[in-house]
């Protein structure tokens, strides 16, 4: 086998281990967050988190993220997009699932590194 060929079959089982533990969350995230671990292992990345949820969820998806985060938030789109900025963990993204149709993201951690990522089409 190829190296190409190699590096495509395990980069294809990443994926699929993604949409396996954590099918809601944008994959470009979950990239930029495992590689800044690494680069930097003691310190936790700071994010602007959107959390998109289903309709009726406002009071759940309020108190869970105040609760998760211990950051206040700010609420759109008839209570179903709610957005954060927080620390974040591959623990943290796992946790994130009470009626959850997609998380995103935006670093903002430091000036000059920011990668912006927007929603895949994952619903």
């Amino acid at each position: 086998m190829s190296e190409v060929v190699e590096i495509k079959d395990q980069f294809l089982e990443l994926q699929q281990k993604y949409w396996q533990y954590l099918p809601k969350v944008d994959p470009a995230l979950i990239d930029d967050l495992l590689l800044r671990q690494m680069e930097n292992p003691n310190v936790v990345p700071m994010y602007l988190v959107e959390v998109f949820t289903k309709p009726g969820l406002n009071v759940e998806v309020r108190s869970y993220i105040i609760g998760k985060t211990g950051m206040s938030l700010a609420i759109y789109d008839n209570y179903t997009h709610y957005v954060t900025n927080q620390k974040l963990t591959l623990e943290m993204l796992r946790d994130i699932r009470l009626g959850v149709i997609e998380v995103t993201d935006e670093f903002t951690g430091g000036l000059g590194n920011h990668r912006r990522h927007r929603q895949a089409s994952r619903k």
